[in-house]
């Protein structure tokens, strides 16, 4: 992962974390980012293979999670939030690295799919990516993705980092994505958490997410209403209080306990 930080002095601020999705990179987080780094420490990484970081020949979820904890280890505690992929990331680090995670935001994600929807996922990006290439694929990932019109930069940063990537970095990744298993990680959160849900969102059945609410101890649920999938840029103003306002609380149940 290439990491970003966001803050010139970050000292006695709260870290966050953001974990992008699957073929976008950091700028998904631009409202995000904006938001977040009045009180934050904000680092925000390229996932392997995506934006302005480098690629290997494959990747897995225990590389991913290397990948972060080489990021904060240094960090006296971090609130994590992850989107889609970024989502399973997020469940996998903070479940194998509990005593480092101060929060836990997963967003639009799924902790496991039933294996023939993981295959034919990844089957049906590879078909359009081998035949078509990057740049059809981002379009038809776009069409089918977004709920609603964007401003014409957020439309163009998604489909630029998606169709800047190497078909192969793409596919693994997908694969890694798609066929992850992170069910058992969900026990061993031990911080507060939160599942966030786009309410126009088709990629994410209701039963994934009731998944990952049944695995957490200390686990709230929230919708984003007129959002998809990429929830936190089709209405990042809903998404963006919902996670400050989480986080707050976190942070001042820290401070008291």
């Amino acid at each position: 992962m290439k990491p970003h930080h966001d803050n010139e002095d970050s000292r006695d601020r709260p870290t966050v974390l953001l974990l992008h999705s699957l073929g976008t990179d950091r700028r998904l987080w631009r409202y995000q980012i904006d938001s977040l780094s009045t009180d934050y420490d904000v680092i925000a990484p390229d996932c392997r293979g995506h934006g302005g970081s480098m690629w290997s020949e494959a990747v897995t979820v225990d590389d991913w999670v290397d990948d972060i904890h080489r990021l904060v280890r240094e960090h006296c505690g971090v609130h994590v939030i992850g989107l889609s992929m970024g989502g399973i990331q997020a469940i996998a680090f903070a479940g194998r690295y509990p005593d480092l995670v101060k929060s836990v935001t997963i967003a639009n994600a799924f902790a496991k799919l039933p294996e023939k929807v993981a295959d034919a996922r990844v089957t049906g990006s590879a078909t359009t990516i081998l035949d078509k290439g990057m740049g059809a694929f981002a379009e038809e990932y776009l069409d089918q993705t977004l709920t609603q019109s964007l401003d014409a930069s957020d439309y163009e940063s998604l489909f630029e980092a998606i169709a800047s990537m190497s078909p192969d970095a793409y596919l693994a990744s997908a694969s890694a994505t798609f066929r992850a298993d992170v069910i058992a990680d969900l026990a061993h959160i031990t911080c507060p958490a939160l599942v966030v849900t786009g309410e126009l969102d088709a990629k994410i059945p209701d039963e994934r997410t009731a998944e990952i609410v049944a695995g957490i101890t200390d686990v709230r649920h929230a919708s984003i209403p007129r959002a998809g999938h990429l929830s936190c840029i089709e209405n990042p103003t809903h998404f963006n209080n919902v996670v400050k306002s989480f986080l707050a609380r976190v942070d001042d149940r820290a401070v008291v306990h």
